[in-house]
């Protein structure tokens, strides 16, 4: 019905126009009521980077309030353009225009297909080389998940989701334009954007995977009757979480709580936890870990000199030993190093050196125990932060009331709750790790990056509590958030790999958009969508990029370590023992993809296919064979290269996809057949296109 409306708003027959409207609104009266909305199709976006042709749709870029064109000619970098909508009569007059390709946005309407790509802009290397990262990708994500699709079809364990709230504060728009609370149709819109969505949603989750939603009172029943509707297979709850108890009343009764919808598909279950989110707290939340070195003013090395000795650090990180302590008044003379080993001692921020909170022998039986690690190295000091098990959590340990459960990446112990002591969550969770303004939230995204820069963060607690809960026994899942935001749900999958030893992954995706206030204040200043100063004001770039980079390195943007302890007494400055790597969304014509011009720019995605291990490796097309030296999979480009395939993979035995370039099944299928039964085969470019041509919208 919102699509006819515009289209009577084009009738230049003023009383044609006013007949149809009426009749238009008569037909409005009629219609049912229940969860029906207007589907407003198409949705369409404007594109800084895409294919042009003759008879594209562009807008002005440089504009507050941009025109519309029809491009009638393409000459090199330049654009011939009409007005729109058409006037031959113009058009005959000469009145057309011309502008610089970088000087137009494209607009794309998501009925027609489109190929997109992944751009690689950055990476963070914290963890092992061959630890699968995680991936951030910015980019409209609608095409985002259709591009996933090819790649990820049936591949998450878990989507979690934290969709804009409606809430008529301008803080979400469609069909580029910001939604308000003066728009009538409002909440049909939100309905349709949400749909669209969740379609593609499901058809990424795995049979067995879960969705979860969260939402507040503005659209919380619309979107339970939604997600009825969408997947009437699935089993769903709705959870009660109070992210706020002091409260805000801005209308009515003091609110504290926001809801989160857990759908559970094809038979899954809640994963048990160590906690059930209401009753009284767990030790499986008490802090355990605390940091060796001493503080205090008066805790210098003169107070207890057999507590000043050097630990042995080797290059993977690992503690190898102890030394003895330092002999002598003259503290410049210690030894910082032990053949290929770090010697650490006790350097406190002024420099001088101060004692460790047990000593040599305590030190040694904790190593060996797994009680103690090597944190972080400290350059500025020029030493190793180091962290260990307080006494209450070894007692703990040996008590049963908790049980280790694995090793971590440097040797320390993974405490878990002991068999038999797990629970399932209950639908109303009260914690004050939870609050959204709390230790969790705003002030640990402060810690992370720049003050300001996002609004309303989730707490990472929460987010870690609600993955635990959903999918917690799986440690080798891969979770997806599209609605990403600052970014908390990788950091709170980073969270819950350090506290249990998983290796989950986390994709997330978000665009660069920019609240409504900060583009009218940029547009007034003469930046528009494409310049730096206008990009660098987004969410991705002001608050996603940067928080990820910093809680997984420990580092801020700005170079200084992040200052701040997670709960159970981790540093923020310690960071995390995983990978990840940044991505623009682009887009290639498919013309040039199906003749092999545009290899280099599927490069990355075809890596993120395979696994998203090791480096994005220069390949040249012209040659028979692919073969990256850290990457598990390779690329046959020429059929003559298959013997060195077969003998490359004889080598490599965690190779597990290889990708076929070939211009006819036939020819695909013959040297498919002649892989290992463990390899999957993938045809180049048909296996790509062919999912994006048919896409159903």
């Amino acid at each position: 019905m919102a699509s006819i409306e515009t289209l009577v708003d084009q009738i230049s027959d003023a009383r044609l126009k006013t007949q149809i409207a009426r009749e238009v609104a008569d037909l409005k009266k009629r219609r049912p009521w229940g969860l029906v909305f207007e589907r407003h199709l198409p949705e369409n976006i404007r594109l800084l980077v895409a294919p042009i042709k003759v008879g594209s749709a562009v807008w002005e870029r440089r504009s507050a309030k941009p025109r519309r064109f029809v491009v009638r000619a393409v000459e090199g970098e330049e654009l011939v353009v009409a007005p729109e909508p058409p006037n031959t009569v113009a058009e005959l007059a000469g009145q057309t225009e011309r502008f610089a390709r970088a000087d137009v946005l494209v607009e794309h309407d998501f009925a027609t297909p489109i190929f997109s790509t992944l751009t690689p802009i950055g990476e963070v290397r914290n963890g092992p080389a061959d630890r699968p990262a995680h991936a951030v990708i910015q980019g409209e994500n609608y095409h985002t998940l259709e591009t996933l699709l090819v790649t990820h079809e049936r591949a998450f364990d878990l989507i979690y989701l934290d969709p804009p709230y409606n809430t008529g504060n301008r803080d979400w728009s469609y069909n580029n334009d910001y939604v308000d609370s003066n728009d009538t149709y409002r909440p049909s819109k939100w309905l349709a954007f949400m749909e669209r969505r969740l379609r593609l949603a499901e058809r990424l989750l795995k049979p067995d995977g879960v969705l979860v939603v969260t939402i507040d009172e503005n659209e919380v029943h619309h979107l339970g009757m939604l997600l009825e509707q969408v997947f009437p297979q699935t089993v769903a709850q709705m959870v009660t979480i109070c992210i706020n108890p002091s409260g805000a009343s801005p209308d009515g009764l003091s609110r504290v709580n926001e809801y989160a919808y857990f759908c559970f598909f094809g038979g899954s279950q809640p994963s048990p936890t160590s906690d059930d989110f209401l009753s009284g707290e767990t030790k499986s939340h008490v802090r355990w870990w605390d940091g060796l070195l001493r503080g205090g003013a008066g805790w210098t090395r003169a107070a207890r000199k057999n507590l000043c000795y050097p630990i042995v650090v080797d290059p993977l990180g690992h503690i190898t030993g102890v030394g003895a302590p330092l002999e002598g008044d003259d503290e410049s003379q210690r030894p910082t190093r032990q053949l290929d080993c770090d010697l650490a001692w006790p350097v406190r921020k002024d420099g001088t050196l101060g004692i460790w909170r047990v000593d040599a022998s305590r030190l040694h039986w904790l190593n060996e125990s797994g009680y103690v690690y090597a944190s972080k190295r400290d350059d500025q000091r020029g030493t190793w932060s180091f962290k260990y098990l307080l006494d209450g959590a070894v007692k703990a340990i040996e008590a049963g009331e908790i049980v280790v459960r694995g090793r971590g990446v440097r040797g320390e112990v993974v405490v878990g709750p002991k068999a038999g002591s797990a629970v399932v969550a209950k639908t109303m969770w009260h914690r004050g790790r939870h609050t959204a303004g709390g230790e969790g939230g705003s002030l640990l995204l402060t810690s992370l990056v720049e003050r300001g820069v996002f609004s309303y963060p989730k707490s990472v607690y929460s987010v870690c509590d609600t993955i635990d809960a959903a999918i917690g026994d799986r440690k080798q899942a891969l979770i997806l958030d599209f609605f990403a935001g600052s970014g908390t749900t990788l950091h709170a999958t980073a969270l819950l790999n350090a506290r249990d030893g998983g290796v989950r992954r986390c994709y997330l995706v978000t665009n660069n958009e920019l609240r409504a206030d900060d583009s009218a204040r940029l547009n007034k200043a003469g930046y528009f969508r494409g310049d730096r100063e206008f990009e660098m004001a987004g969410v991705f770039e002001r608050a996603c990029r940067p928080r990820v980079t910093a809680a997984l390195t420990g580092i801020r943007q700005d170079g200084r370590p992040v200052e701040g302890e997670y709960i159970d007494g981790r540093a923020y400055a310690e960071g995390f023992a995983e990978n990840a790597a940044f991505f623009r969304l682009d887009y290639l014509d498919a013309g040039e993809v199906e003749f092999g011009l545009r290899f280099h720019e599927l490069h990355p995605l075809l890596w993120l296919w395979a696994g998203g291990v090791g480096e994005v490796e220069e390949l040249d097309p012209r040659q028979p064979l692919g073969a990256p030296k850290t990457a598990p999979y390779a690329v046959l480009f020429d059929p003559s290269g298959m013997p060195a395939l077969l003998e490359h993979l004889s080598h490599r035995a965690d190779v597990r996809r290889v990708f076929i370039v070939s211009e006819s099944d036939d020819g695909f299928d013959q040297l498919a057949a002649e892989l290992p039964p463990w390899i999957s085969a993938t045809c180049l470019y048909r296996d790509y296109l062919t999912p994006l041509r048919t896409a159903t919208r």
